[in-house]
């Protein structure tokens, strides 16, 4: 009896878990976050929303979820889920910015933590960014990509793509 009691409420908890992503709240925890129509890099744009807005968890598909903001006539989209936190997101003086300084900001970027980025400088490891940041500042042209892919015959990569 108790083996059975003990399973029903884990199923309970299971349940209640499983309920709360869908429908739940989650917040933007990127500068910008660029919405997108479905899970594939060429699906069209939605929307943008800014770093701390607040967004309802309509569907999860992988790494992606699909949102609706929370503003009344907000606009809705999927989104990495890599950009999102359950966290609240406090925002200073009624503004959305970023508390993290540039140099934060671009280290997280490059996928680095200040602490990661102080083992390479005492280790003296020649960690140079300059091609990276030259990368990263290249505005992309998606439709050129596409045709690109195309040309060469490449997989776009899209096959799951809503």
């Amino acid at each position: 009896m108790k083996k059975l009691l003990l399973m029903v409420c884990c199923l309970l908890c299971l349940g209640t878990s499983l309920w709360a992503k869908k429908g739940g709240t989650m917040y933007v925890n990127v500068e910008e976050a660029e919405l997108k129509s479905g899970t594939g890099f060429f699906a069209s744009q939605t929307g943008v929303l800014p770093y701390g807005a607040k967004v309802t968890v309509l569907e999860e598909d992988g790494k992606w979820i699909q949102v609706a903001s929370a503003e009344q006539g907000g606009p809705s989209g999927w989104l990495p889920a890599s950009s999102l936190t359950k966290k609240k997101i406090l925002v200073s003086g009624g503004l959305n910015t970023v508390s993290a300084s540039a140099d934060e900001l671009a280290l997280a970027g490059k996928g680095f933590s200040a602490e990661v980025e102080a083992l390479y400088t005492t280790e003296s490891t020649a960690a140079i960014y300059a091609m990276v940041d030259a990368i990263e500042a290249t505005p992309q042209d998606k439709d050129g990509l596409l045709e690109f892919i195309v040309q060469g015959d490449l997989s776009t990569g899209s096959g799951g793509e809503k």
